[in-house]
């Protein structure tokens, strides 16, 4: 009787561990799983858990599968797609296999994962689950903040900390139009955009902070917005010159922080410098040479994004085109070309995908090729770091 316990004992722990075990063939940092969001419907209808649905697909071969009719080699066709094989070996079947996004009837890449398309009442990724129920959405500031004009006038408690609209701090923000204070305004929906765009153009901070335009993030955040999307910034030396406010942060050249950085010729402090631009270059890189922190933080020279992604700057290893796509491990970090993260994340790299403005980051698309879409990309929304306008 005693060997017989324990037989069944151990028969129950390894079935406990091969039903928990999960998957893990994401990107560090970013969303794994299988499928849409690792999303499925049970057949009651209600929504399960992420590891309810691996476990399930792990232990649920297809028939196809235990015929031994399967065609094994890549899942990402049509035809490898519909066939109800794991024909990669990786234990997901079809659409719930990353590889399929996109091909035959899995529709496209995730589209539900950046703050607009959580809101616009559609269930854009087609997976059943519409806005901030999809997990794609839940952790977005869409869905954990009253960030829209549309929730500040829906009467609803979006946030869950106790207020509602206009009596929510986070309705009474630049950009938010719907509300004055704590007091309603009646606008037609049709006018959230061109309404909140002119409050975050008119050169006046419109809020209790002090913070201008697209310099305040709630600008930059509300998805109303689109003035403060993907504008030039304001930190190279021909930028910083032409008696422009290019980033629309009611600061122009010199008095803009971002032209007081290593690197930024044309400016001392808040002063402005006389500089032929055909000297841009040589100056620069004299800056970004010198051993010296030029600016107000304690990054010296390359190590200084103001040098790194600075187009005027040639000195940095792997920082240029040239550099970024000759098989050259330039800069000695292990990493080669559009694989090391200043080829990556300068935005000034031609011959590197990038998946970093807010067009980007908010259009359902890989655009980098690392099977992450919008907000879910770790260029879109990094754990430290700033954020794509479309994860804010």
């Amino acid at each position: 009787m005693k060997s017989i316990s324990f037989s069944i004992l151990a028969f129950s722990a390894v079935s406990l561990l091969a039903v928990s075990a999960c998957r893990d063939d994401g990107e560090t940092g970013e969303g794994g799983g299988g499928g849409s969001g690792g999303e499925t419907t049970a057949t009651t209808g209600t929504k399960s858990t992420g590891s309810t649905s691996m476990s399930t697909m792990n232990t649920t071969s297809s028939p196809t599968t235990s015929q031994n009719m399967c065609a094994m080699g890549p899942e990402d066709n049509d035809a490898a797609c519909s066939d109800g094989c794991d024909n990669d070996g990786n234990n997901f079947i079809d659409c719930d296999d990353f590889d399929c996004t996109g091909h035959g009837d899995c529709g496209a890449a995730t589209a539900e994962a950046h703050n607009a398309a959580c809101i616009d009442g559609i269930d854009n990724d087609g997976n059943g689950f519409t806005d901030c129920d999809d997990n794609n959405c839940m952790d977005l500031p869409a869905c954990t903040r009253e960030r829209s004009n549309k929730q500040c006038a829906d009467g609803m408690d979006n946030d869950g900390d106790g207020d509602s609209d206009c009596d929510d701090t986070d309705c009474q923000l630049e950009g938010i139009v719907v509300c004055d204070g704590t007091t309603p305004v009646t606008v037609d929906p049709a006018d959230y955009e061109m309404l909140a765009n002119d409050v975050c153009t008119n050169g006046v901070s419109d809020d209790a902070n002090a913070f201008i335009d697209c310099a305040d993030f709630s600008c930059v955040g509300i998805p109303e917005v689109t003035a403060c999307k993907d504008f030039p910034a304001e930190s190279t030396n021909a930028a910083c010159s032409d008696n422009m406010d290019n980033d629309l942060d009611g600061l122009e050249d010199c008095a803009d922080p971002g032209c007081r950085r290593e690197g930024i010729v044309v400016c001392n402090g808040m002063t402005p410098v006389d500089v032929d631009p055909a000297d841009y270059t040589m100056l620069a890189n004299e800056q970004c040479s010198d051993n010296t922190s030029n600016d107000t933080n304690m990054f010296v020279d390359c190590e200084d994004f103001g040098c790194s992604i600075n187009p005027d700057v040639t000195v940095c290893p792997e920082a240029n085109d040239v550099e970024c796509s000759d098989n050259m491990d330039n800069d000695g970090n292990g990493f080669t070309d559009c694989e090391d993260n200043s080829c990556r994340y300068n935005p000034y790299i031609t011959v590197c995908e990038h998946e970093l403005s807010f067009a980007e980051c908010s259009d359902g698309t890989d655009n980098d090729g690392n099977t992450f879409v919008d907000c879910n990309d770790n260029s879109c929304n990094p754990m430290n770091g700033p954020k794509s306008p479309a994860c804010q």
